[in-house]
């Protein structure tokens, strides 16, 4: 009982702790905000603060590991046919998987997540995100190996960096607003964009292309 009483006590610090962070970080910025901002806003000691952080740096740092590790972990089966959808799909009326886990993702942690993307957050967590999507994307991309060809001209990197800033750019638009949409709702509306927008840096390649590959 005692334990449990305790892994409660430490749950409920570290839950102010967040709160605290994000609430300073739309009224001062995280590169302005101190230990001190923390505690206060928290309404705990400096000493408490250190068991669980070194600092505030160490605090964002484990914030948004946990942040991504969940990301990842959603994404994880979903992923393998998100080329799939990027290239044979794409006109599809149906929202690809891994848009969707990520807008549920985002949804869930919407306010802390709006904080880190915001001016005064973290300017490199995007990056972060795009990091993990981008590899599991390079995956799946990889199993399409001897099926998928890059648009004339266009080098992959180059393209799978533009099509997954399409997504992203509408992401961060949406869970930056004061009342964001439910996520299958942005989910449509991203499938809608990327119907209109040129899709068509990927492409399967021909039959006979495919078959000299082999040879």
């Amino acid at each position: 009982m005692e334990k449990l009483v305790k892994q409660l006590r430490k749950t409920n610090t570290v839950a102010e702790i967040k709160n605290a962070f994000v609430d300073l970080i739309y009224s001062k910025g995280f590169r302005s905000m101190n230990v001190t901002d923390i505690t206060r806003a928290a309404g705990i000691g400096r000493g408490t603060f250190y068991t669980h952080y070194t600092d505030k740096y160490d605090l964002l740092e484990k914030i948004e590991d946990e942040l991504l590790d969940q990301l990842q972990s959603d994404l994880k089966n979903v992923m393998p046919n998100a080329m799939q959808w990027l290239i044979v799909d794409k006109n599809a009326a149906t929202p690809a998987p891994f848009i969707l886990e990520t807008l549920n993702n985002f949804y869930q942690n919407r306010r802390l997540i709006a904080a880190l993307l915001s001016e005064k957050g973290d300017p490199h967590f995007i990056g972060k995100v795009k990091k993990i999507i981008f590899a599991d994307l390079d995956s799946s991309l990889t199993k399409l190996d001897k099926q998928v060809t890059v648009a004339d001209k266009i080098p992959e990197d180059y393209a799978r960096e533009f099509t997954i800033d399409e997504v992203m750019g509408v992401i961060v638009y949406w869970i930056s607003k004061a009342h964001p949409e439910e996520p299958a709702e942005v989910a449509q509306i991203i499938t809608k964009l990327q119907n209109e927008a040129p899709m068509q840096l990927f492409s399967m390649k021909k039959d006979k292309e495919r078959k000299s590959k082999h040879e």
